[in-house]
């Protein structure tokens, strides 16, 4: 009788695509970004108090933005009324360069419970080596506040991709609502690192928790076994994000053999309570579930695959704890609908955002 496999060929791949593109994003720099809105706060206050008290945030790949003269403690706070963001800075200061612009059905599917736990710990080894590459550039990088000099060179992109630099006493309304990205270096004039900003989710995240889970065999047995999940989304807005999720859990049957469950699915994150550093919401999705196990008998000898495949419902309870402006220590407790039974699972695990 031939034996089918479970085909795990995606898995490894999104592992590697995880692990691999972090990875390359390399060490943290020495360029932050202004965020716009700060921007145009900071164009609103008088020049000489618009170095006290800077959002910036640390920068993985340096902008490709031209040099500039670095300031000192001693420089002359200079004020100069307009700047030309189009051309040149008023007063015959820095000149502008250019850049390019530019439901699933029950069915049987065959057995492989030991060669999918197999499978799943590979993805995990790679998640895991993704994780910590994130969490360590998002860990070291800097998000928050720092002081600069008042005459400290920003660097101004325009949408058209043209740019400028200018003190950041000269910054007016029109040049910050003119630039679409702001940069200032460390290393371009007095800088000191003041406060961290509190956790942030607006944007690109990723997490993996592990745990435990209830999985039940195919001769109806109920048992907690390992849980893992690895998800990967985006954060529209600081309380809401949609993410993918991969489920891995498994255990062995009372003949020893192995229970493997899988499930992928979509889902919705909710998280608009906070007290301090502390968060709560919810989660739910929708999605596939797969469940491989090796052989199991019934009465009378029989023996089964009990492997199936079903649409799958889940949904929960979330915890966070903000390490910093990045990184979240998250618990999960959830409850999953597949194959026509009802499982839960308790996981913990850090989220980078």
């Amino acid at each position: 009788m031939t034996r089918r496999i479970c085909d795990t060929a995606g898995m490894r791949a999104l592992a590697v695509v995880l692990a691999g593109s972090l990875i390359a994003a390399g060490c943290s720099v020495n360029s932050y970004k202004i965020p716009t809105s700060e921007l145009t706060r900071l164009a609103q206050l008088p020049p000489e108090a618009r170095g006290q008290h800077v959002r910036v945030i640390q920068e993985v790949v340096a902008s490709d933005v031209p040099a500039a003269p670095p300031v000192s403690g001693q420089t002359e706070i200079v004020i100069f009324p307009q700047i030309n963001v189009g051309g040149s800075v008023g007063g015959g200061g820095h000149h502008a360069s250019s850049r390019g612009g530019g439901g699933l059905g029950v069915g049987k599917i065959g057995g492989a419970g030991g060669d999918g736990k197999g499978a799943a710990i590979a993805f995990l080894v790679l998640a895991a080596t993704a994780m910590i590459t994130a969490a360590v550039i998002e860990g070291t990088r800097f998000d928050g506040y720092a002081q600069l000099h008042p005459m400290h060179p920003v660097h101004l992109i325009g949408k058209d991709g043209s740019n400028t630099v200018v003190p950041l006493a000269w910054l007016d309304a029109n040049a910050a609502a003119w630039a679409e990205t702001a940069v200032v270096r460390s290393s371009e004039g007095p800088w000191r690192e003041l406060d961290r900003a509190p956790l942030s989710r607006r944007g690109f995240t990723y997490g993996m928790y592990g745990g435990t889970g209830s999985l039940r065999s195919a001769d109806g047995a109920l048992a907690m076994g390992a849980a893992w999940t690895v998800q990967l989304g985006y954060f529209p807005t600081q309380e809401v994000g949609i993410l993918g999720s991969v489920f891995f859990g498994w255990r062995d049957n009372k003949f020893g053999a192995t229970l493997f469950e899988t499930r992928y699915t979509g889902e919705v994150q909710v998280l608009p309570v906070q007290l301090s550093i502390l968060h709560a919401g919810l989660y739910g999705g929708l999605g596939a579930a797969y469940r491989f196990e090796d052989a199991v008998k019934l009465a009378g000898n029989r023996v089964i695959p009990g492997n199936e495949s079903s649409g799958a419902l889940v949904g929960g309870a979330m915890l966070q704890l903000d390490i910093n402006t990045r990184i979240a220590l998250t618990g999960r407790l959830g409850i999953a609908r597949a194959h026509g039974e009802q499982m839960h699972d308790a996981l913990i695990g850090i989220s980078v955002y």
